[in-house]
């Protein structure tokens, strides 16, 4: 009998999404430090990295392209060589106009979003027994990319040249991507135009009117999981009177192993009981080094120990919330990518709003205002999430295998 997508190996996905961890690590680590090395001023890199990050929050616009019929692996090396193509030449440009070096920036995060939606596409694809393993393997790359490529392209920054980081840049978007010709992916059924919309909007529409949905959404909009500590993590390596040597190695090569273990982890977990469950424990499990990061002596190990623990419980998080999503969106024919992607925004709005939150803790009572203020919030909507997952198996509701 032949092979259908159900059997493509979940160990996967953690090679097909590294080019998207990675390029958020070039836009995000490396571009500030070369920005400021060429002497241009925190202020314009700000906005230079603000604007070039907009398509994390707003890729679910143009996901309908990755279910516009091309297979979904063809659309992933595509997106991977535009993206890396534009990040390489936004590094040889950056001595140059930073208009220029902000629209090919943005170009290279808008094209890996592409490619997210075709991952999550394919996830899709997946029996429900899998998700988990699935989601495991897909944040591992994610975070893991993420966290050591810009460990790795800040140490190139200081040792190659520019057209050698260029290069070296395009190389680890775009070779990645070969794997996707290990997806055993059916050939998509070319429709009309209309029809291809007319498929799209039941797909989307049957999903937003899904009670799974909503049910989702009270676990995708909380905070538990934001893992908002790792945004402002790095900057208060001095309240623990820890060096910039440790907070680099803690919050760069560490975090990213540390948070990809957790990952696989948390996704084994989430194909082994509830997820709703799992979703109220990852809160827990966040919730536990914040405290201890809040409340321990401010020495480099109750940072060092503090923040890897943290690390891990985030990687967790994130692979339980990745497959929560998958259970929500189900199966869909016409509009998965739109689907996944749509839904997959929510989840960037506690990291948003808790990253603010734990900045006002931090500016009424330090490090351990900020450490507590992440800590309560997990550990509170643990709580309650699990309440809710109590009540809300009944109306969960049972997809069918068109879904």
């Amino acid at each position: 009998m032949a092979s259908t997508p159900a059997h493509n190996p979940p160990w996967l996905f953690s090679i097909l999404i590294s080019p998207s961890g990675f390029t958020n690590g070039v836009t995000s680590i490396l571009m500030p430090f070369l920005l400021r090395k060429y002497g241009v001023p925190i202020e314009q890199i700000a906005g230079v990295v603000a604007i070039a990050n907009t398509p994390m929050i707003w890729y679910f616009l143009w996901s309908p392209l990755a279910d516009a019929g091309l297979r979904r692996r063809t659309c992933i090396v595509l997106s991977a060589l535009i993206s890396g193509l534009a990040g390489a030449v936004a590094i040889l440009c950056v001595h140059g106009s930073l208009a220029w070096l902000t629209v090919l920036l943005f170009l290279m995060n808008a094209f890996t979003g592409l490619l997210a939606s075709c991952c999550g596409a394919l996830l899709t694809t997946l029996p429900g027994y899998l998700h988990g393993r699935a989601a495991g393997w897909y944040q591992a790359g994610q975070l893991g990319a993420g966290a050591i490529g810009g460990g790795a392209v800040i140490w190139l920054a200081d040792n190659v040249t520019l057209p050698v980081l260029a290069l070296s840049i395009a190389a680890a978007t775009m070779l990645p991507t070969l794997a996707a010709f290990l997806i055993i992916e059916p050939a998509p059924v070319r429709r009309p135009i209309g029809a291809q919309i007319s498929g799209l909007f039941h797909d989307m529409r049957a999903v937003l009117l899904a009670r799974r949905t909503w049910i989702g959404l009270m676990f995708f909009l909380s905070p538990v999981g934001s893992a908002a500590i790792s945004n402002l993590v790095s900057g208060v390596g001095q309240d623990y009177h820890t060096s910039s040597t440790v907070v680099l190695w803690v919050t760069g090569f560490g975090s990213g192993i540390l948070s990809a273990i957790g990952s696989l982890i948390g996704g084994m977990a989430a194909d082994r009981m509830n997820r709703m469950y799992g979703y109220a424990l990852a809160g827990a499990l966040a919730a536990l080094p914040a405290a201890y990061l809040a409340l321990g002596p401010a020495t480099p190990w109750t940072y060092g120990a503090g923040y890897s623990a943290y690390a891990l419980s985030t990687g967790f998080a994130y692979a339980v919330y990745t497959a929560l999503l998958l259970d929500v969106v189900g199966r869909r024919k016409h509009a998965a990518a739109s689907a996944y992607s749509t839904l997959n925004a929510s989840g960037n709005v506690p990291i948003a709003y808790m990253t603010w939150l734990d900045g006002v803790g931090y500016k009424h009572w330090g490090a351990r205002g900020l450490m507590g203020t992440d800590a309560v919030a997990n550990g509170g909507f643990a709580v309650v999430l699990l309440v809710v997952a109590m009540f809300a198996r009944r109306y969960w509701g049972k997809q069918t295998a068109e879904e």
